[in-house]
């Protein structure tokens, strides 16, 4: 009795060890995920910001910026962005001093589609950018009286300063008609170093905006997808 016992359980634990290779290859086939097929490549985006443009025309500073974004994967977008910065402020009328800058600067970065369907017209980015400028700046002031000779002497300066900054962004980016895209993006900016000045931090930095150790800025892109 003891033995046809014995017997019975070893028949269920041999049964069971030829069962379950073929359970285990059944889980790994339920849960194999498909391959992406997607091609490397997927196209360029070229564009331009407006909110910046329109920003110049009706304050006292602002920015023309262009940009160039590759598709990779439809899920991984470098971007190289390049623009003009430039103004002029004038203070208010009792001390009337004017400061004017106009440079160009640089931006390469890289934006993740953060849309579970990567193929989807609509993208969801967040990203980060390095970026720099080398700009000439003027700070003028019509004129300082003399004390001893009288009369007034303008007083001016000109003077060459750099400025590097890391920026944070998030961004939405869609396909409106044809390679036509709209999209905005709000920006978070962070000095790493600059250029001293005689009279402290310059009033504005050319693609950074108004000065400070950081800023908030944003854009609002018409881009054509080739």
């Amino acid at each position: 009795m003891i033995r046809t016992k014995f017997t019975s359980i070893f028949s269920c634990i041999l049964l069971i060890s030829l069962l379950l290779p073929y359970g285990t290859l059944s889980a790994q086939k339920r849960i194999e995920v498909p391959k992406d097929t997607t091609a490397l490549f997927q196209g360029i985006v070229v564009g331009a910001d407006l909110f910046g443009a329109v920003q110049r025309q009706v304050s006292d500073y602002g920015q023309y910026e262009a940009f160039l974004r590759l598709n990779l994967k439809g899920k991984y977008f470098p971007v190289f962005e390049l623009g003009m910065g430039d103004a002029e402020h004038k203070e208010d009328v009792v001390t009337k001093i004017t400061t004017k800058t106009r440079a160009p600067y640089g931006r390469i970065g890289c934006d993740f589609n953060v849309m579970k369907n990567k193929h989807d017209i609509y993208k969801l980015f967040v990203g980060v950018r390095y970026a720099y400028t080398n700009f000439d700046f003027e700070f003028s002031y019509p004129g300082i009286k003399d004390p001893a000779w009288g009369g007034v002497t303008p007083y001016s300066i000109k003077e060459k300063n750099y400025a590097h900054w890391i920026e944070g962004v998030f961004g939405v980016d869609a396909k409106v008609v044809g390679p036509v895209h709209l999209g905005w993006t709000v920006r978070y900016r962070r000095r790493i170093s600059s250029s001293d000045s005689q009279i402290g931090d310059v009033w504005y930095v050319p693609g950074f905006g108004r000065s400070g150790k950081t800023c908030l800025g944003g854009t609002f892109n018409l881009s054509i997808g080739i």
